[in-house]
């Protein structure tokens, strides 16, 4: 569950706030807020999310932010097996222990996991057109531990009609299988069970972006985002099977993958209010690619109806799609022959994330505010994802997730 991790990553470098810097007045200064979120796959994943946050102005000059997140993530996800292999079903996803019953692993492992972060920002306004953003975050796993930091730049125009954002974050991973300090060796045969020690990862991100205002109705906003990953990139617990020309499994091998990863990204938004309703429409584009020949394209839009007495309903609708990497396959083909070399390529995955992928989302948020400055907001979405060549073609996820603010 990387992905649900990385939402409190420093490499997003923040780009563009809602809101500028500076109060005019200390009153109203703080808000806290907290969320709950259940994230429930088809008889796989389930991820139950505690998140709480806390912001305020210290200073004329100065907001600080401190956010804390608490997951529980549980259920079974494909090891990169194929169906055929061992039909037990063995411990092996994040947070599990690794393939079992003589030294396989079975198509779907199950695990449980539970992860604590704490991220801190600090906003420092220089003038009135001229901030920046101190960030730093430190996330904790059974199996994964990461340290971030992160600084942002953000300059306006004398009209304050446009603003121009540069970042750039440091993030530092550490990465083993649970109950041990360990990683299999790469490209390994499982049942040989050599290992090596604990996975370090360092990146690096730059981000660049302008927002503008195009009329009183209407702000676009475009960024562009350049990252650098060295180090342990392999999932530990991931496999893949080696095969006979009629696809029945006789050997399994642990996953191996390039040793760096570069990426980037483009991004458009635009953001509108329509009249004469006043209803807000928000339509975003992002374009990323990486060395891994991984490419995708997602398309976002939510529409926001606004209603009496500050209520407001948001339907949403996603799309994702991304080309597999150059190094995924299903499973390695060989005639089951010891006499025969292996010849294994130098990069091999069959994890169903690195696949050929397309992705929709859809689903609603509905806010309703209180009196003394609070509000309430409840998200619900479905998900229904669709895979090229993996063993397990078809997810499918229900989003639930219910949040309450208070500014004071």
């Amino acid at each position: 569950m990387k992905s649900i991790r990385n939402k409190l990553s420093l490499a997003t470098c923040s780009l563009l706030s809602a809101g500028n810097a500076a109060a005019e007045a200390i009153e109203n200064a703080w808000e806290v807020d907290g969320s709950y979120l259940h994230y429930s796959e088809d008889e796989r994943v389930t991820v139950n999310k505690l998140i709480g946050s806390a912001k305020g102005f210290v200073s004329n000059k100065d907001t600080a932010t401190i956010q804390v997140v608490f997951d529980s993530m549980s259920g079974a996800t494909p090891t990169g097996a194929v169906k055929n292999a061992n039909p037990l079903t063995s411990t092996g996803a994040s947070g599990g222990t690794g393939p079992t019953g003589g030294g396989t692993a079975a198509p779907l492992a199950e695990f449980d996991d539970t992860r604590v972060a704490v991220a801190l920002d600090w906003q420092h306004e220089h003038n009135r057109t001229f901030n920046m953003n101190y960030n730093g975050a430190f996330s904790v796993e059974n199996d994964w531990r990461s340290l971030s930091a992160a600084v942002t730049a953000n300059k306006e125009t004398k009209s304050r009609s446009t603003k121009f954002t540069v970042g750039a974050a440091v993030t530092y991973d550490e990465i083993w299988r649970k109950g041990s300090t360990t990683t299999p060796e790469p490209l390994s045969r499982v049942a040989d069970n050599l290992f090596r020690g604990t996975g370090e990862r360092t990146s690096t991100d730059l981000i660049a972006g302008i927002a503008t205002v195009i009329n009183r109705r209407t702000v676009a906003q475009f960024n562009l985002a350049y990252g650098l990953a060295n180090g342990y990139m392999t999932d530990p617990y991931k496999i893949f099977s080696i095969v006979d020309e009629n696809g029945i499994e006789w050997d399994q091998y642990y996953e191996g993958r390039p040793d760096s990863r570069m990426r980037y990204s483009i991004t458009a938004k635009l953001n509108h209010q329509t009249f004469p309703g006043n209803n807000n429409i928000h339509l975003a584009y992002r374009y990323y690619g990486d060395d891994w020949d991984v490419k995708s394209h997602t398309l976002d839009y939510k529409h926001r109806f606004n209603f009496a007495n500050s209520h407001y309903l948001e339907p949403r609708l996603r799309y994702y799609a991304q080309t597999k990497a150059e190094f995924y396959q299903n499973s390695f083909v060989a005639p089951n022959n010891p006499n025969l070399p292996l010849n294994l390529p130098q990069y091999l995955s069959a994890d169903y994330r690195l696949d050929d992928m397309n992705s929709v989302t859809g689903g609603f948020t509905y806010g309703i505010p209180f009196r003394n400055d609070a509000d309430l907001r409840t998200r619900l979405e479905y998900m229904s994802q669709k895979f090229d060549n993996s063993e397990f073609d078809t997810n499918k996820a229900l989003i639930f997730q219910i949040s309450y603010g208070k500014r004071f």
